[in-house]
């Protein structure tokens, strides 16, 4: 479809469904305020939605008051680099050297795919395999391309620290790749191709940047993580001015990245938020650059996609826990980084998860009702925590909030993709209480017992050489 078709469609469209569940809500609420509603229950049934719009306006606000640039050539960054003015061919010149660096581990059915992205980079590119047990590393060698093979699974920070120390000592700047990625195009909305990105870090002095990842259009399921995504990124990360966060995809200054790394418990766990968390505790920067569009593959099935966010709320906490004096020390830079670190990973993701999940069962609850009352079933008794009034008010709240998100945060030529599950997000959201329940249970288990609940596709043995030390101690004594 034509932008120009989209766009003549989508403001009536946008307006129709706004009118439709704002009127069910009213509708809904008029109804419900004369039977059994109860101002407690609502709050907890809406707790979501407060907390969501809450950080959408924060977030809007600390974009706006970073004071970036509005040049065109540098509209997608969260600080003004103030480099001056080069030419491609002064770019070129003065760009020192760099590497981009790659672990792969059993990636033999999708290893071509990848390399073949990576062609125009092939002189750049540094892959190590790390004990792969298929033939992903002959696969590499037999086309051509500079491998390092791995003794043992280190799994990805200990394949990267690896890797780095076989480096020529020239490379002063490292792009940490992902073996399921590809650039997208420059040209386009504003992008650059990565050697613009790398040479204007270079001149930024920062240790770090972070480029913003994009979900490759594949089913239902990428586009409710694309919405997902460019919240994370465009608003999130935008946010944080020079203190952002790192991705799985980001550049760094090598010798700020080989310190990273002996420090990190080389867990892959949150392994991009323990880099940041480093980096940031030590005083380093970190900024974003939208600009370079990296594309991956989400998550194709709910159980994958289940597993990935068990392990990224395991990671939350690990890293939280085992880093909060350098999340503490961040947090006291700027009221951007202490809501951030304080009051949005500890507060809203950690300490109100439990809120969360109450708000769960309640909207479960009152959206089974609303269904038995439409159906006319007649199953569901006519508690008060089952009024559809919690569901409804929820759902158009979050609606609206998401289409003001379509907007705000998803680009221009991706809104015709993500436009067909806004009225569904609410939904994706509410399931991500689940995993990362489960995922912060995981952690609780871990810590305090010493194993887990249920096992995700992250989990390794790294862990265990950094048991909790009643545990260690305990075990060295048998």
């Amino acid at each position: 479809m034509a932008r120009e078709e989209f766009s003549s469609w989508l403001l009536p469209a946008t307006l129709l469904l706004v009118a439709v569940v704002v009127g069910g809500a009213i509708l809904a609420t008029s109804q419900a305020v004369a039977r059994n509603f109860s101002l407690a229950l609502y709050l907890l049934a809406n707790l979501v939605v407060f907390v969501d719009a809450l950080d959408f306006v924060l977030r809007l606000y600390f974009r706006r008051i970073q004071g970036v640039t509005t040049d065109s050539s540098q509209s997608g960054t969260s600080v003004t680099l103030n480099l001056g003015r080069y030419t491609e061919y002064q770019k070129r010149l003065h760009l020192r050297p760099y590497a981009l660096v790659v672990s792969v581990h059993n990636a033999e059915d999708h290893i071509d795919a990848f390399l073949e992205a990576m062609e125009p980079h092939r002189q750049n590119l540094w892959i190590i395999d790390d004990a792969s047990t298929d033939n992903t590393c002959a696969r590499i060698r037999q086309a051509g391309w500079r491998i390092l093979e791995g003794e043992k699974n280190r799994k990805k920070p200990g394949a990267i620290r690896k890797l780095l120390e076989t480096l020529p000592p020239e490379i002063e700047t490292v792009v940490v790749l992902d073996p399921d990625i590809a650039f997208r195009t420059s040209g386009a909305e504003g992008l650059v191709d990565i050697e613009t990105v790398i040479f204007e870090f270079q001149r930024s002095g920062m240790a770090a940047c972070c480029p913003r990842i994009a979900i490759r259009p594949d089913g239902f399921l990428a586009r409710l993580q694309s919405l997902e995504y460019c919240m994370a990124f465009s608003l999130g990360r935008m946010s944080l001015a020079d203190n952002s966060i790192n991705s799985g995809i980001s550049v760094y200054r090598r010798k700020a990245l080989s310190s990273v790394l002996e420090r990190h418990s080389l867990s892959v766990y949150a392994e991009d938020l323990e880099n940041a968390t480093i980096l940031l505790g030590t005083g380093e920067r970190i900024y974003y650059d939208g600009r370079l569009v990296v594309e991956t593959e989400g998550k194709r099935t709910w159980r994958t996609w289940f597993s990935q966010r068990v392990g990224w709320a395991f990671g939350l906490a690990k890293v939280y826990t085992e880093h909060f004096p350098e999340i503490w020390w961040v947090s006291r830079k700027r009221l951007s980084t202490a809501y951030q670190f304080l009051i949005y990973m500890g507060g809203f993701n950690l300490l109100l998860h439990p809120l969360r999940i109450l708000g769960l069962v309640i909207l479960s609850v009152s959206f089974a009702n609303g269904l038995d009352i439409l159906l006319g079933l007649g199953v569901i008794p006519d508690w008060k925590m089952a009024e559809p009034v919690y569901f409804l008010s929820a759902h158009a709240k979050f609606t609206l909030l998401s289409f003001a998100a379509l907007f705000v945060a998803v680009p221009r030529g991706e809104r015709a993709h993500v436009l067909p599950v806004v009225p569904l997000y609410f939904f994706y959201i509410l399931a991500l209480i689940v995993p990362a329940s489960l995922g912060y249970a995981d952690w609780l288990s871990f810590r305090f017992c010493g194993r887990r609940i249920w096992g995700d596709h992250y989990e390794d043995s790294m862990l265990w050489h950094h048991r909790p030390r009643r545990l260690a101690k305990a075990m060295g004594a048998q």
